[in-house]
């Protein structure tokens, strides 16, 4: 079994074009893994050392991710990451990888999934 790093929520970055408020896709890399958080999770309790669940995580190899960034930017079509467009205007993101936990979904709206993307486009969560 594959040991995962614990992320926490001081590690995750979001894209320069997302709200100043809590409403925004997050992003970290380490130790070979990229984790994505919806930081709509946080709650008052919530600090830059707060170590995030599994539950609250979509995890990817670093090779996932960058494949999910490459059909981001056009040049792929191998992405681990599912998107669905719902009846009522939001995005939920699903692995299309195996987790360490079934059914994590996180759910965005469409000015979150632009800035996403808008950050994915301009190469802001590439490895460092």
């Amino acid at each position: 079994m594959t040991l995962l790093p614990t992320f926490t929520a001081g590690e995750f970055r979001k894209a320069s074009a997302s709200s100043p408020n809590q409403n925004c896709v997050r992003v970290a890399r380490k130790q070979g893994w990229t984790a994505v958080w919806d930081d709509k999770r946080a709650t008052d309790h919530t600090t830059p050392a707060t170590a995030l669940p599994v539950e609250e995580l979509l995890l990817f190899t670093d090779e996932q991710f960058d494949a999910l960034q490459d059909t981001v930017r056009g040049n792929g079509t191998r992405s681990p990451l599912t998107v669905t467009h719902r009846a009522d205007g939001r995005y939920v993101f699903r692995a299309a990888t195996p987790q360490p936990v079934d059914g994590v979904e996180l759910v965005f709206d469409q000015d979150e999934l632009d800035a996403f993307h808008h950050g994915v486009r301009n190469h802001e969560f590439d490895h460092a």
